[in-house]
């Protein structure tokens, strides 16, 4: 399980269309790199077109590159030869790989370190090590937060992992990117914080309220030794002490400053450690056990809000899994990146556009000055309803994607922003225009009409209460 820390592509021709050729056909053996590499923090390549040589740097938010370097002149077989040794010299955090994980060869399992209760690795702070096997979740993208899930154990194996020993995981370990404050403490949308409050708020009151949630075991930012000293992983670690500069900026001069932290493209390297384990929403088997699951996930979402003042803000198919208990499918809602903490005096965040398409609210669309509200995430629940109620709720059974286009509801993820606003004004505007647009067109399991009216039934209902609830102004419509 060897580290490629960077990768090469070559053509003859050195001309523009050369260069875009290779350059192409490196973000795609990056992005491979990144899937196959689950320790991958960064990425490095090289591109050889005709006899000009870059090498690049893929960071979370962009790739930087170095200008040309002409093999056939002494000075750019220099510029890349010191390329070359100075990358011998580095480190293995310093070629893009995490010191914190390790692929264990005589027991076939990685070992992972992971921050303690306090939230925290380094000096005087507990690290706790965890065993996996199973990736749940890969890097599929270049750029972005790189999200990846373990399923993971904290008892180190004694014997090779294999098919007829297999490594039995109790957690799953989120280990991802995400876009912070540089002191967590004023991290306003911090998962840690946040699965800490709920699992102060719910642990006494779950089994009474009959809903699962996600509890927290361990988590906090990642860091590492370097030179003797723990150094705290995120985008400072990787690009020196100051802001990741624009495309107008040369981020040489950057470095070395003191740090903003206001600064946009800050991330920091965090992991969590939670239980139950749960599968993904699109493994339901039938229209009742989808409907169970989506409304256990807003009974979660509304203690959420009453008993630990957490608006979730980000209602979406890849947050919801399906969780088995005493042999029924319940629902869990999860990921808290987007989540923040009501009760906070900053509540400029509320408005802040957060959301996964198609399911976003109108309101959030629009990128109004309107606070986020417990209403944002309703209208994201009907959009998801409706969204797989189209597709279809069985797993096996969908529809493919390419068949959506022929309806009304594609517009939700393949139109413009505005396009998106205006499908979703016209679907929820009345009673006659949802039925027409939207619920009409649900697909029927099994061949039935009655499989789909428990579908209809709850969909017809979250609208109705969203979209003409008699207790509310006539001027309100859902969130517009």
């Amino acid at each position: 399980m060897g580290l490629v820390f960077a990768v090469l592509e070559a053509k003859r021709k050195g001309d523009d269309d050369g260069f875009k050729d290779v350059f192409k056909r490196l973000y795609m053996y990056a992005r491979e790199m990144y899937q196959q590499q689950h320790h991958l923090r960064f990425a490095w390549g090289v591109t050889v077109s005709g006899r000009l040589v870059r090498v690049f740097h893929f960071g979370h938010d962009k790739a930087i590159s170095s200008c040309h370097m002409d093999v056939t002149t002494p000075e750019g077989r220099r510029s890349f030869i010191e390329v070359l040794v100075n990358w011998s010299f580095c480190e293995e955090s310093q070629i893009g790989r995490d010191p914190t994980m390790e692929y264990m060869h005589d027991l076939r399992c990685w070992q992972i370190a992971c921050p303690s209760e306090k939230g925290c690795m380094g000096e005087g702070a507990d690290v706790k090590y965890y065993y996996f096997s199973t990736v749940k979740c890969q890097a599929e993208q270049v750029f972005g937060r790189h999200t990846r899930c373990f399923l993971a154990t904290d008892i180190m194996p004694t014997a090779v992992i294999s098919t007829t020993n297999p490594l039995i995981p109790t957690v799953v370990i989120k280990d991802s990117w995400v876009f912070s404050k540089r002191n967590a403490s004023d991290d306003a949308c911090d998962e840690v914080s946040s699965l800490n409050k709920i699992k102060e708020g719910l642990s006494a009151r779950a089994a009474a309220k009959d809903i699962i949630f996600p509890k927290i075991e361990a988590g906090g930012r990642v860091s590492f030794q370097r030179n003797g000293k723990w150094v705290e992983d995120n985008t400072d670690t990787i690009y020196g002490q100051g802001k990741l500069a624009d495309d107008n900026t040369d981020t040489t001069n950057e470095l070395g400053k003191a740090p903003s932290d206001d600064d946009p493209l800050f991330r920091a390297h965090r992991r969590i450690v939670m239980s139950p384990i749960g599968e993904p929403l699109c493994s339901t088997k039938s229209v009742a056990e989808f409907v169970t699951v989506v409304c256990d996930a807003m009974r979660c979402h509304s203690a959420f809000v009453d008993d630990c003042n957490i608006l979730h803000r980000d209602i979406s198919d890849n947050n919801i899994l399906v969780v088995w208990s005493e042999g029924v499918a319940r629902g869990m809602l999860i990921d808290f990146d987007c989540a923040i903490d009501l009760k906070q005096k900053e509540r400029d965040n509320l408005n802040r556009v957060t959301g996964t398409l198609p399911y976003m609210s109108i309101n959030n669309l629009s990128e109004s000055d309107v606070e986020r509200t417990s209403l944002d995430d309703w209208e994201s629940m009907l959009c998801l309803i409706c969204w797989f109620a189209t597709l279809g709720t069985i797993s096996g059974k969908r529809r493919e994607y390419e068949e959506l286009a022929k309806f009304p509801i594609a517009a939700w993820r393949h139109d413009s922003t505005n396009g998106m606003i205006t499908a979703k004004e016209s679907a929820f505007y009345s009673h006659e225009s949802f039925m027409s647009t939207i619920v009409n067109n649900f697909k029927l399991e099994g061949g039935k009409p009655d499989k789909n009216e428990l579908l209809k039934r709850l969909a017809i209902s979250i609208h109705k209460c969203l979209f003409r609830n008699r207790r509310l102004s006539p001027d309100c419509h859902g969130t517009f």
